[in-house]
């Protein structure tokens, strides 16, 4: 993921931002972010998804580690519950991005990142 190196923002800032963008996305339903990391965000989020249909022991763990809030467990069981009944017939497309506008900072192409 070249594409998001930046100057002091190595791989452990990469993983812990969208371990919180998904853990907000799970609880508010959309997050606005930046393009790449809604890229980021929708392989992400399609494999805590295809972990909440096997529903194991194992798949819980697994997806407990990508979510940032440990202390509170309602969000793992709001994935293994809701999140589960809802795209328990899909085969993919879970997400939606919606591009938004230009930030005037720097350029960066914004977009919505929102649960379909």
């Amino acid at each position: 993921m070249s594409y998001i190196n930046k100057r002091g923002k190595d791989i452990a800032w990469r993983k812990h931002a969208l371990n919180n963008l998904v853990t907000d996305a799970l609880l508010y339903g959309k997050v606005e972010t930046s393009q790449s990391m809604a890229k980021c965000l929708t392989r992400l989020f399609a494999k805590l998804v295809g972990w909440a249909k096997e529903d194991t022991l194992h798949s819980r763990r697994m997806a407990l580690r990508y979510l940032v809030n440990k202390k509170h467990l309602g969000i793992v069981d709001k994935l293994f519950t809701e999140v589960k009944d809802k795209y328990k017939d899909r085969k993919g497309g879970y997400s939606r991005v919606t591009k938004l506008n230009y930030r005037m900072g720097d350029n960066n192409l914004r977009v919505v990142f929102s649960l379909v």
